[in-house]
Formats: structure tokens, sequence, C-alpha cells
């Protein structure tokens, strides 16, 4: 029986674990404390923009997330709603509690999964880094597997943070893990420290809430998963308050007692998630910051702080926290703090996340260099499935760029590395005309069959919707538009002047037909408010819209998406000696033997490598194939 043995209980960990053993492989997973799988050691919230891309993707896949956040969400919000359909991202606060023990339900109740407790000291190899046998425990006891998937988060040589002092720990409260990343370093992955970091929470009671501005959640909430069919928890208001003068004052008076600007910090921190410290320092010019101010469960009195991550001491942090409007007589209930960790470059991973040159090795998550919940839920998730298809000898699952925010990010790790902590945004993606996150579940369906994670009522439904969804298009293309015509007041109203007429699809290019009068125009289709399970009327009208108005500009995005694919079809030879071929420039052979590409488009990514260089690269790969 082949073996599978997932290191760590975050959101990597859950979803390797839970993948592989949907998948039919024997799986444990084994974390220091079961009770904290799950655990939400930052802000406790899941997606956003491109970060919420990726969660309903992992969905569409057979993924645990989308279920688990509709299944313990307290606040849905979507983000961007009014910009356009290719960048709006769900966004929902999770009740932390409950979210914990959703996860770890959901794994007990998984076929095939086992959960073990316990600090791992080592991987065991037959031979160096072959001939893998099992996972070696810190109290001697021994896990016999085929395959692991590395999942650490910040517990690699992991230290706390908070003014001078410097604890080691994995994150508040538990140990870190020491053993096994000075046996990675030993067999030679290179390794760098990199940094993250935690706000303060605060004691709901010492409040003043009357004195924020309250953010309302989206009435009705709308669920994550394409698969939820209601939101279960109570709904409750965020607030938001912005800093003050005497919160920048407390700062910059205190930035030599910072473990950051006093020269504590080693690693490097996330550039879009600055903490407070930087906000004042790199932002000199802008006069107040935003602070969200969230719930963390609907089981405790705690807030966090979202937007006020410091590593500064305790007496400086209340003193910070107090000088915000309402915040006057609050209480820190747990300090904020910065935790640096080791992590480990990622431009030594194949592109289905395992590590080259170790047999039966993955990585996911920030071991991998990534920063965020979400990012490391799709590591876990893809590098689960081609854990598992290694084992059952099957080809990797490989996602495109084109295909979605988790195949960009796999992509830019393993390609291009990362020197600081990475998250994912819309702007990293080529092609995100086409990876609108409410398109996941049609745009991966043949990669969801394909992975076999996904039950078949699941896959049913979204067939069927995918169906009703070209009907649809048939509908709106044949529908004829004329004065006399039931659609003719949609167009008068509008301001269009019909001449020979129009079809119902051409009328919905024009910008003067609003969302109002679209709906009013589709209300006249057979069948459109027809209720089906998984089927929003408000989103297909949007997704109408959005594809005839965009059309062409996605269709020179296809010509371009052609080009890419052709590189990606050529897979470079793992023996290729591309540093010793002449013709190539000294940069290009250095970029090509640091980031080891598999395929030209993969080359053709690397910053550096010119197209020229990509074309010769070609030439000489076919040139020694007809030798």
């Amino acid at each position: 029986m082949q073996r599978i043995v997932v290191i760590g209980g975050g959101h990597a960990g859950i979803e390797a674990a839970h993948i592989a053993a949907r998948m039919g492989v024997a799986t444990t997973l084994v974390t220091m404390n079961l009770d904290q799988i799950g655990q939400m050691s930052c802000n406790p919230s899941i997606g956003g923009v491109g970060k919420g891309h990726m969660v309903r993707e992992l969905d569409a896949l057979g993924g645990a997330m989308g279920r688990l956040i509709d299944a313990t969400g307290i606040h849905f919000r979507i983000l961007n709603e009014s910009r356009g359909v290719a960048v709006r991202g769900p966004r929902a606060q999770a009740d932390k509690v409950k979210y914990r023990l959703a996860a770890r339900r959901l794994l007990e109740r998984t076929p095939g999964l086992r959960l073990a407790q316990g600090l791992v000291a080592g991987i065991r190899w037959a031979a160096g880094t072959r001939g893998l046998q099992g996972v070696e425990l810190l109290d001697g006891s021994f896990l016999p597997c085929d395959a692991v998937v590395l999942t650490s988060g910040t517990f690699l040589n992991g230290q706390i943070l908070i003014g001078e002092r410097r604890l080691e720990a994995g994150r508040a409260g538990e140990p870190a893990s020491t053993h096994l990343s000075e046996q990675l370093k030993a067999l030679g992955l290179r390794c760098r420290r990199l940094k993250t970091g935690t706000s303060p929470r605060i004691a709901k009671d010492s409040i003043d809430f009357a004195r924020l501005q309250v953010q309302p959640g989206d009435d009705p909430p709308r669920p994550f998963s394409f698969f939820t069919t209601a939101i279960p928890q109570p709904q409750v208001p965020c607030h938001i308050v912005h800093t003050t003068p005497e919160t920048e004052a407390a700062v910059r008076e205190n930035l030599h007692r910072s473990a950051m600007y006093g020269g504590h910090v080693e690693g490097i921190g996330p550039r879009y998630c600055p903490s407070i410290e930087d906000k004042f320092v790199k932002f000199p010019d802008k006069g107040r910051h935003q602070i969200f101010v969230e719930p963390e469960s609907l089981e405790l009195d705690e807030i966090y702080l979202s937007g006020l991550s410091t590593s500064m001491p305790p007496d400086v942090q209340l003193r910070m926290v107090r000088s915000l409007p309402g915040f006057e007589a609050a209480e820190i209930v747990r300090p904020g703090y910065a935790i640096e960790y080791d992590s480990f470059d990622p431009l030594q991973l194949r592109r289905d996340l395992r590590v080259d040159g170790f047999e039966g090795l993955w990585f996911a998550g920030q071991i991998n260099g990534t920063t965020g919940y979400e990012e490391a839920a799709g590591q876990g998730l893809m590098a689960g499935i081609n854990a598992a298809r290694w084992l059952q000898q099957r080809e990797p699952v490989l996602l495109g760029r084109d295909q979605a925010y988790i195949g960009v990010m796999v992509d830019d790790l393993v390609t291009k590395g990362t020197d600081e902590p990475y998250r994912m945004l819309t702007a990293r993606a080529e092609h995100r005309l086409g990876l609108a996150c409410d398109l996941a579940d049609g745009r991966l369906l043949e990669v969801a069959r394909e992975v076999g994670a996904l039950g078949e009522a699941d896959l049913a439904g979204v067939e069927a919707k995918l169906r009703r969804r070209e009907t649809l298009r048939v509908q709106c293309a044949e529908a004829w538009v004329a004065p006399t015509s039931p659609f003719g007041p949609v167009a008068a109203e509008a301001g269009l002047q019909l001449q020979a007429g129009m079809t119902l699809a051409e009328l919905l290019k024009r910008q003067q037909v609003t969302p109002p009068l679209a709906d009013r125009a589709l209300a006249l289709l057979e069948g459109w408010s027809e209720p089906q399970p998984g089927w929003d009327p408000a989103w297909e009208r949007d997704l109408l819209l959005f594809e005839a108005r965009y059309d062409g500009y996605r269709e020179r995005e296809a010509r371009l998406l052609l080009h890419h694919k052709d590189w990606d079809g050529v897979r470079i030879p793992e023996d290729f000696p591309a540093e010793a071929m002449t013709g190539l420039s000294n940069e290009v052979r250095e970029k090509l033997r640091k980031h080891r590409p598999e395929t030209l488009g993969q080359a053709s990514r690397i910053p550096g490598v010119t197209p020229a260089a990509v074309t010769l690269l070609h030439l000489l790969i076919e040139k020694r194939r007809s030798a």
C-alpha cells in the first residue's frame, strides 16, 4: 500500500492531506498540536482580490477551504464589485474557533486519512536523498511512507520578536522546529530567512464602537464554495478606524525599540502587508492609515486590528492602540509580534512542487517563500495532488497561467523564485480577463475530473450550469431587438435608435444598457429566472455584459495565449547542457543554470532571458534531437 505523510496542520497541510486521501492514497497528517489544526495565526479572514480567486479555484478542484469558510464565516463581502468581473474577489471573516474545529472535523471524517501528533525530527532516505523510507519523530517513533509533503509554515527555526526580545517559537505559544530545517540545509538545499508579523488583539468590551465607522457585510452573504447552499453562522459587522498624529508620534519616537528598526530582524518581510512601522517610515506623506477592526470569533471577546502589524514592545503597542479614536481605554489581550523563519529557495522545485533531486519530497506553503493562508492552501492542494499521482505512476497536474491563479503562483515561484514573501495579486496574471473567480468551476472542470476528488453530484451540478449558460448565449444571439419587438422598450429607454434592428447579444454590448435595463431584457427570455442550484441571475447578467463588452480584448488575449502555449509545449531535456551551448550569452547561461526551466515557456519568463535567446535555445534543442 502506498502511503503519504503530510507534515504540518496549517492551511497547506489541510489541503494536501485532504486531497491525497480523497484520491485514494493512505495519508497521515502529523502536526505538533492536533488542537491547532487550521489555526489562523494572523488575521481571521479568508479571501480578497487574487486570494479569493484562488479559494474558488481550490473549491473547483475538490479543496476544503471554500467549504470551511462558508461553514464558519461571520462576515462576507465581495471586494471590487464595481470594477468588473475579472478583478472582483470574495472575502470573509471567519469565526476562527469554529474554523479550526471544522477543519479538524473534516480531516477526521475523511476516509483514508489519519491524524497524528508529534514533532518531526527528520526525513529518512536509504541513500542520501534517494530511497525514501519515512519520517522520524522527536520522541523516537517512525512513520513509514513513500512520499512526504512538507508544509511547515513559520515553524522551521522560528523566532518571535517583540521589541528587543527574541523567543524561539513557531508562533505564539508553540515551539519552533529546528532539527528538520538543519537536516535539509545539510543535504544542500538553499535556505533564507523571511519575516512576517501579526497585530495586537484587543478586549472587545474596552472599545467604544460608537466612535468607529461601521462596515456591514453583504446581505445576503454570498458563499465561497460553488457547492454551498446556505451560510449557517450569524453575521456581524466589522468596523474601520484611522491612525492619528498621536499614533505616528508613538511609532516614530520608539523606532529604535522596534525589532525591525532596532536591528534585530534578519529576514525580509512582506512588501504588500507592511508593519505599522513600515507604513509611517516608507509613506511619510500619507497623513493617516486605515485599520480594520475585525471580530475573531462569536465565541471570544477578542478583536483583531488588521493593518496594525507591529514588532514594538508591549508598552509602545498599548500607546499606539490607545491613540486610535474609540480605543482610549483599550486593553491588549495579546500583543502583536514579528516572526522570522527558514524558507527554502523555490527555484529548487520542479513544476509539480517536488524538490528536485530528492525522492518523494514536496514542499508547500511558507516554506516556499509565500505569505497568506490562501497561497499556502493553493500550494498544498497541488502538492497533495501531485504526490498522490506520483505514487499512482500518473503524470502530474500542472495548471497553466491561463487556467488559474494557482497556476500563476506556482509558475512564478518555480520559474522566477522570490526574494521576499510572495503574495497573490491579480496584476501578476497576464490572462486575467479569463480568470474571473466565479468561472473557476467551469474553467477547471476537466482538471477536476482528472483529479477525481469531487463527487458525481458536484460535477453534475457544474455541467448543468454550463449547459444553461450556453443555452442563454444562444438565446441572446437569436433574440431580435426591434422597435416592435418585446425588447424595443428596453432599447428605447437606453436612448438607442434602432434602424435595422440588432440581436440581444449586440444590444448588451452597448454601454448605455445598464445592469437594471439588462435585467429587464433578460427577464423576457424563457427560463431566465427559473431557480437552479448554483445559478445566480445577477452574476450571470454581469458575465453576459462582460463577455459582450470585452470580446475584442479577450480575442487579443487568446492570440497571445496561443503563442505562449507553443513555448510551454516544448520541453527542455533534463540532460540538455544549455549552460555550455555557444551562442547564448553568459547571463542567459547563468540564468538557465540557476533556474533549470523544464520548458521553453518557463525559460521565456525568467528575467534576463530574451526572446532571441529562447528562439536560439529552441533551435539547439531541435538540432540535438535530430542528430
